[in-house]
């Protein structure tokens, strides 16, 4: 069962990337990059949410999950650009490769935590 929840959130995080990218370049059109950015970047936590709940872990999960998967993008960010800074400054691997090296560390970890999330007390 976990391998069927880890290939539908690959799935779910490759859809949530294509269509946030998508909306990122629609706005482009009409606002500024960082405004453009800032509401891509929070609709993509609502469509996670909502790919999360009813498609990859297919439970409502824990009270306030909304928040604690807003958190948890957080935490991604700031653990994504620990990640692409060791990579470049400790490393001194190559710069395009650094997302990659971020992508491997946190997409495991990432999927245990928001996996936590979506599941309540009363089912574990």
């Amino acid at each position: 069962m976990i391998w069927r929840e880890a290939l539908r959130y690959l799935a779910a995080g490759g859809a949530n990337t294509a269509v946030t990218w998508a909306l990122y370049l629609a706005l482009l059109q009409v606002l500024d990059y960082r405004l453009a950015y800032g509401l891509a970047f929070v609709a993509g936590i609502g469509l996670s949410f909502l790919l999360l709940r009813h498609l990859v872990f297919a439970r409502p999960g824990k009270r306030h999950s909304l928040a604690w998967l807003a958190a948890s993008q957080v935490l991604q960010l700031g653990l994504g650009l620990v990640v692409v800074q060791a990579w470049v400054a400790w490393l001194h691997a190559p710069v395009w490769l650094a997302p990659l090296a971020a992508i491997a560390v946190c997409v495991p970890l990432m999927f245990f935590i928001q996996r936590w999330i979506f599941t309540s007390h009363a089912a574990r």
